[in-house]
């Protein structure tokens, strides 16, 4: 019984040591004194504890009708999944139709995304994978502040198509999430 106690005791430990690990890297993140690829590996930080994690975190799915994001998205999804810390939103993946592998993954710190994955194979994977191919792009303070193509080359955020991206993201974050509430 005592090592029992034991084990529960530093189970707990772990998981609060890696929760404020968690919150410190998105703090970091938002720190308007550090340059972007200070920001970018923070964000970075932040999504591999939010991944540690997920297992500890409330996933809900919701099933969508055909069309249902139609006003905000141009890809036809299918499904969502969550994962939340109590009402902190974590995580959410979207999951596309029959005949397409394309998913996109968003990050959430206080409601606001941090990090958006945008992965050509993703459908058959639950978890991110970090091996993984896609667009990365990176938030602090609601601005897009750093992006990667697929190819691993960086986009430039002040492009008229990184712009446009931003914008679309951010809608798309705005409408998935009222969507599950």
């Amino acid at each position: 019984m005592q090592n029992m106690k034991k084990t529960i005791f530093v189970t707990a430990m772990c998981v609060a040591l890696v929760a404020m690990m968690s919150a410190r890297a998105a703090e970091k993140a938002e720190n308007p004194s550090l340059g972007v690829s200070e920001k970018v590996s923070a964000i970075d930080a932040y999504v591999r504890s939010v991944e540690k994690n997920i297992s500890s975190s409330q996933r809900k799915e919701l099933m969508l009708s055909p069309g249902e994001l139609k006003n905000v998205t141009n890809e036809n999804w299918t499904k969502i999944h969550t994962y939340s810390d109590g009402a902190d939103l974590k995580r959410m993946k979207l999951y596309p139709t029959a005949g397409s592998q394309r998913t996109e993954e968003f990050y959430y710190r206080g409601g606001k995304p941090v990090f958006v994955f945008l992965e050509a194979n993703g459908a058959g994977k639950e978890n991110h994978d970090q091996n993984a191919t896609g667009d990365k792009y990176y938030f602090a303070d609601g601005k897009l502040i750093a992006a990667t193509a697929a190819d691993g080359k960086s986009i430039d955020v002040n492009s008229a198509e990184a712009k446009k991206m931003s914008e679309k993201l951010q809608k798309e974050s705005e409408a998935f999430r009222a969507a599950v509430k």
